[in-house]
């Protein structure tokens, strides 16, 4: 058993009504009160000396994503965790996280209270908010071209480790509900193109000046259903409509003012939306489809810095692609 005593000011937090887990700097659990011992149903033996992650299921919430960095700099951290119970299950709590600093050493008090109700609510909203999201899935693109799937999914895992890495290297002080809801509705960008022909959207040939044109009316097209599936919902899946209507409507635009279809530039285009045309262009590039072969991510990435300062935020691109893509894989 691993044994390694906590300063004397520690002990008196393992007298709390909460279920209590100290941890050194490493986040290896040093103690735990009865409370966390009969919650979790694990034996203090087998928890302490074990690092706290341990606990941790697979059902992380982006919100883990950024405990580290807050703890970092000596924070206190507040948030929801799913954990793994001893007996068949997990437990949902609510846990604040504080660093203690005694004697130049740095220690972690997490205070918790189990959320019971949390697992029945948590899971009556997943299961909400997955058949209210495919439904907008299965209204805007119609399945009509497999690889859109694909591309739409690829957003989405690519918008995350884009916004994670401008928070995490403190790049962008941005909050986690305001990623959270970019990285939820990066996936609808293209929802307008349900409206657009087929025989238009998907021409092998070079489009004509009016069917270029009728292309660049999907943001506004998607904007509008946007705003119809919004208003004919039960269930409120759009709690931040203007930050879904942003990347849907202004991803298309540039940021030296010729994009569409408002022509804004520069920092007038909401971030939300600079952030999605760089992923957006990147992914349909590597991506093969029916009328194109793949790009390597080396000529798609030299595209993006060709375009820095035209098409794109020079500062997010250069962030992209010094931070975010991995050559060697």
């Amino acid at each position: 058993m691993y044994e390694r005593l906590i300063p004397v000011e520690l002990t008196y937090y393992l007298k709390l009504g909460d279920a209590v887990v100290i941890t050194d700097e490493n986040l290896i659990i040093l103690d735990v009160n009865n409370q966390y011992k009969n919650i979790t149903g694990y034996k203090k033996e087998t928890i302490i000396g074990s690092p706290a992650k341990f606990l941790n299921s697979n059902m992380k919430p982006i919100l883990y994503k950024s405990l580290r960095s807050v703890l970092s700099n000596g924070k206190s951290w507040s948030g929801v965790m799913v954990d793994i119970k001893n007996s068949p299950g997990f437990w949902y709590s609510f846990i604040t996280i504080t660093p203690i600093k005694i004697n130049e050493q740095i220690y972690y008090v997490g205070i918790t209270r189990s959320a019971e109700q949390l697992v029945v609510e948590d899971n009556y909203r997943r299961k909400e908010e997955q058949k209210e999201l495919f439904k907008v899935l299965a209204i805007s693109s119609e399945i009509r071209d497999t690889g859109i799937v694909d591309h739409l999914l690829n957003v989405q895992k690519l918008t995350e480790k884009f916004l994670l890495t401008l928070t995490e290297e403190k790049i962008y002080s941005l909050s986690v509900k305001y990623i959270d809801k970019i990285i939820q509705y990066s996936i609808l960008h293209d929802i307008g193109k349900s409206g657009i022909p087929e025989s238009i959207l998907y021409k092998p040939g070079p489009l004509t000046f009016y069917e270029r044109k009728i292309i660049e009316m999907h943001p506004l097209i998607g904007v509008e259903v946007l705003h119809k599936i919004s208003d004919g919902m039960n269930y409120n899946i759009f709690n931040d409509i203007e930050i879904a209507s942003n990347i849907i409507k202004y991803h298309h635009e540039k940021w030296d003012g010729t994009g569409y279809p408002e022509g804004l530039k520069g920092e007038d285009i909401p971030f939300e939306a600079r952030v999605i045309a760089i992923v957006d262009v990147f992914e349909a590039l590597v991506s093969k489809r029916s009328y194109k072969k793949p790009w390597s991510k080396k000529d798609a990435l030299s595209y993006l810095k060709e375009q820095k300062g035209i098409q794109f935020d020079p500062f997010l691109v250069d962030a992209f692609i010094e931070r975010v893509i991995d050559l060697s894989k």
